[in-house]
């Protein structure tokens, strides 16, 4: 019979690594954007900084593949909660059925 083994603690903890990286990353971004922001604002004005602004804003938009990747991760820790939870109900009806044994 083939057993599985699994750390519950380090799923956990690869689960919040990503969702620190995500909200390390969206603060990264949230300052990138006040600093591009304010530079076209004053420090870069005419047709090369509208065209920039533009790739910024596709750059920084829900369908860009940052925000993709972001998604990705985060379902990928979602994937590994649930994977948690049912290791945890397999190993919690084991030991129950151990337990029923010995009675």
């Amino acid at each position: 019979m083939a057993a599985i083994e699994v750390n519950l603690k380090t799923l956990g903890a690869v689960r919040e690594g990503i969702e620190n990286y995500c909200a390390c990353q969206d603060d990264q971004m949230r300052l990138a954007d006040l600093a591009v922001q304010a530079m076209l604002s004053s420090d870069w004005i005419g047709t090369d900084a509208a065209a920039f602004a533009a790739k910024w804003a596709d750059a920084n938009n829900e369908g860009s593949q940052a925000a993709k990747f972001r998604k990705s991760l985060l379902e990928f820790g979602e994937n590994l909660a649930a994977c948690a939870r049912e290791y945890q109900t397999a190993q919690s009806n084991a030991i129950d059925a151990a337990a029923a044994l010995r009675s």
